[in-house]
């Protein structure tokens, strides 16, 4: 039986100004063996209790945390780099938590990235109308594949790592949580998911070399999303049922061989990765904009095409009530047929976590399961209390294993 794994996710910034060795000091006490550091952001808007040096911090939007070696670097583009990476954290974390026995992963937000795509739009999502998604690179095209091997080849160079995490390797949807974002009809499951699709150049050329008749497609897409817009709110409450969604995917052909592309377009991607990756293990993730696990398919990621090539998927665990979180969890287990493969990852903070007991029934359960990776977000996000809630989880599943 594999040994039990806690880990946490954090921020340089947070670890700057606690200090590298005071914050390795406490991974220790809190029963932490592995730390996902993020290597590459977006943009945030984050309340910080402990944080000495900001109480309200925006990061700087999209920026790497680290200095790329130039030749590793070749084939990225133009991203920008944090002036914190000038600091020397990176290595004197990776050098600490070498000495305390503190594995180090790469947490890399690859795609969503609203600074490269105010840079390059031409790279970004296209929706069916011909808008474009500023915050969402397109990986079908192919300049955004050479970027995301770039950064993995260039953590790879680093030496730092034991891992890097695959944040946004798929295609981002329409919902997003932007800056002051209006919608003012109702949408359900199927007009979010239509509105999510890409009809990029790339994606266009890609899908007609696959025998999907994209203009067509993108043609009954807009007529669709026109036809629910033009109702208005006459569609009543019905808006969250996904039934509709599930209809169009049955009796829809072109549409179900768009996710067949977008799938193996990002499953090859990641095989790509994983090369340029070296020694360096994978982790996926089971969702990013579209919640449940079980929509991890909208994103263009294939658990099943892609558990050979990656050490675990983070299961985001950000539902409030236990019963849902356990429910994501069996589904996963029961597509990958693996405990091994899922890392069970908790948001700590409020609203989603209301009490410790309320953590501890999701812990105790994915145990059950033969779960033996727990991973917390997040250090900076967390007050004293809450961080101390890590220990007696930590404790909680060494001692029953």
């Amino acid at each position: 039986m594999k040994s039990i794994s806690v880990e946490l996710f954090a921020y340089p910034w947070d670890i700057l100004d606690e200090g590298e060795a005071p914050f390795l000091d406490q991974c220790l006490k809190l029963g932490v063996n592995r730390v996902h550091v993020a290597a590459s952001y977006h943009s945030g808007k984050f309340l910080l209790p402990r944080n000495t040096r900001a109480r309200v911090y925006f990061p700087e939007p999209g920026v790497l945390y680290f200095r790329a070696p130039a030749a590793a670097w070749n084939g990225g583009l133009d991203q920008p780099v944090s002036d914190l990476a000038a600091t020397g954290w990176l290595e004197q974390l990776a050098t600490g938590a070498s000495a305390r026995g503190i594995e180090l992963s790469a947490w890399t937000v690859f795609f969503h990235n609203s600074a490269l795509g105010a840079r390059y739009p031409e790279l970004t999502v296209q929706n069916a109308f011909g808008d474009r998604y500023p915050f969402a690179l397109c990986p079908t095209q192919p300049r955004v594949r050479d970027h995301g091997a770039a950064l993995c080849r260039s953590l790879a160079a680093l030496g730092f790592f034991a891992g890097i995490d695959l944040e946004t390797i798929g295609y981002l949807g329409y919902v997003h949580g932007y800056h002051h974002e209006v919608t003012a009809i109702p949408l359900g499951p199927m007009e979010k998911f239509l509105l999510s699709l890409c009809f990029c150049p790339s994606c266009r050329a890609g899908g007609e070399a696959a025998d999907i008749e994209m203009e067509p497609l993108a043609e009954e897409v807009r007529r669709l999303l026109m036809c629910r817009m033009r109702s208005d709110d006459a569609a009543g409450s019905n808006m969250d049922s996904a039934e509709h969604l599930a209809t169009l995917l049955v009796m829809q052909p072109s549409l179900q061989q768009l996710i067949r592309f977008r799938m193996d377009m990002v499953t090859a991607l990641v095989k790509r990765l994983s090369f340029e990756s070296g020694t360096m293990r994978l982790a996926g993730f089971t969702s990013s904009f579209v919640g449940s696990p079980s929509n991890i398919w909208m994103e263009g990621i294939s658990p099943a095409g892609l558990k050979q090539m990656v050490e675990c998927f983070h299961l985001l665990a950000y539902a409030p009530e236990a019963d849902d979180v356990n429910a994501d969890l069996v589904f996963f287990l029961a597509m990958m047929r693996d405990p091994d493969l899922l890392n069970l990852t908790l948001n700590l903070g409020l609203p989603v976590t209301t009490t410790l007991a309320q953590a501890a029934a999701k812990v105790e359960f994915a145990r059950r399961q033969g779960v033996r990776r727990f991973s917390f977000f997040n250090y900076g996000f967390l007050g004293e209390g809450r961080l101390r809630w890590i220990q007696d989880l930590a404790r909680l599943v060494r001692e029953a294993s």
